[in-house]
């Protein structure tokens, strides 16, 4: 009797470190809880392929709104948070202009690109914003005259007037503005700060 239930005890072991060998070559992380609300069946497994770890997921919660832009920002190191404020375009062949980036790692926005590559959020736009915003920043921006959908930005750029809560989003020139006016009661959404 103990000879079969050390064969059978190795065998389990054996399918349980192939099973994970395999769920680890998806280069997912798996988490489990112990807290019943937080699933939906016996079977529920959450997989998460954008964080790193739980503590960058429980981040992710949603912003909360503030009223007055410096109040945001001065809890937005520590949790999501959200104002209204002002949106403007630019390019970079505006007046005063260098055309490239004002934060690392300088990109050059010359040759038409307004995007820039993030490691978690994947392609999101350019976007200029107060020195209080750090560079890196992830901002969600909703109520976009020309867009129907919110669009995610990151803080890649300043500007001398671009102060509190304005931002302006840049285009690939100052005469290719795609009909955009200048945009009041739009949504920010600060969702990661700074790098």
């Amino acid at each position: 009797m103990g000879k079969r239930f050390l064969r059978y005890f190795g065998f389990v072991i054996i399918v349980f470190a192939l099973a994970f060998v395999v769920l680890s070559g998806n280069n997912k992380t798996v988490v489990m809880t112990s807290n019943i609300n937080s699933v939906k069946s016996l079977q529920a497994v959450h997989i998460v392929n954008k964080y790193n770890s739980i503590k960058e997921m429980e981040k992710a919660k949603e912003p909360v709104l503030y009223d007055n832009f410096y109040d945001a920002i001065s809890v937005a190191s520590s949790s999501p948070v959200a104002f209204m404020g002002t949106l403007t375009a630019y390019g970079p062949d505006c007046p005063g202009c260098s055309g490239n980036s004002a934060c690392p790692p300088r990109q050059n926005f010359k040759n038409g690109n307004i995007y820039f590559e993030d490691q978690v959020y994947g392609k999101v736009r350019v976007v200029a914003a107060d020195r209080s915003i750090p560079c890196g920043s992830i901002v969600r921006i909703s109520g976009i005259n020309i867009y129907s959908e919110p669009i995610l930005a990151i803080v890649m750029d300043r500007g001398g007037a671009v102060t509190g809560n304005h931002m302006d989003l840049l285009f690939t020139s100052q005469s290719n503005l795609e009909g955009f006016a200048t945009s009041h009661n739009i949504k920010f959404e600060l969702i990661r700060y700074g790098w």
